[in-house]
């Protein structure tokens, strides 16, 4: 079953427009400023054309067998998105999902329990979560304004699920739910929150309809703690095609 990505949905690119990148047919570009040229990118995109752009960055769908050699792309290591991921399959019962986890991460979610898991944080105190989460672990995230306008631009399709020491946002696309911006305090690790919000978030997913959840990201190298994590749900690895790029001086 091959669904449409998230990036190819009209929510996301309502979200790129409010970051100041123009949309064309499945490709995001940006005039750089003070010069005279154009970026593109274009992320898991299934058709697209490709764009009048002084440079052009191809990140292929998950199926998309085309060489883009032959278009004059060269191969590049540093793509902006995962190159791996992890798809867990929704068509599964609540008992076979359970079964197929890592012994510990089903322990967890049966040995601890959140009570009233419903939006008991505002936005401003998850984004304060999240943003701590993002300093300890050197990662450049978003700033509040630009998470603010992500979850509106989703609208009912974005997912807040929180405590008060952790929170998970999801968004719905195509019948799948993809695993987003989070984080938790030192307290809410100790605690294992982030287990139990996701094992929330698969619950509602399913309820919701979706047939799969996608981690959004793994990398042995880079993340192994994190990898190991999302690898712990009982989930297929996946790998998507090369990344490419062109220069078009």
């Amino acid at each position: 079953m091959i669904l449409t990505d998230l990036r190819q949905s009209a929510e996301y690119a309502e979200f790129m427009r409010a970051l100041g990148w123009q949309v064309e047919r499945g490709a995001f570009i940006k005039k750089l400023p003070c010069l005279p040229w154009r970026v593109a990118k274009i992320q898991r995109q299934k058709k697209f054309n490709l764009p009048k752009a002084t440079w052009v960055k191809i990140e292929p769908a998950w199926g998309d067998a085309t060489d883009y050699r032959t278009l004059g792309f060269k191969p590049d290591k540093n793509g902006m998105l995962p190159r791996q991921t992890v798809w867990l399959d929704l068509t599964k019962s609540e008992k076979q999902l359970l079964t197929a986890m890592h012994p510990k991460t089903r322990y967890n979610i049966k040995k601890f329990t959140i009570n009233n898991l419903q939006l008991t944080i505002t936005l401003e105190e998850f984004y304060k979560i999240y943003h701590d989460n993002c300093r300890r672990q050197k990662f450049w995230g978003l700033n509040f304004n630009q998470l603010k306008c992500f979850i509106n631009c989703f609208g009912n399709k974005a997912r807040l699920l929180t405590t008060k020491e952790a929170g998970l946002l999801i968004l719905i696309h195509d019948r799948v739910a993809y695993y987003s911006h989070n984080g938790a305090t030192i307290l809410g690790k100790k605690q294992f929150h982030p287990t139990l919000l996701i094992w929330q978030a698969i619950l509602l997913a399913k309820k919701l309809g979706c047939k799969k959840f996608d981690f959004e990201g793994i990398d042995e190298k880079r993340w192994p703690g994190f990898t190991r994590f999302k690898l712990s749900w009982g989930g297929q690895a996946i790998t998507y095609p090369t990344t490419y790029h062109r220069w078009q001086l």
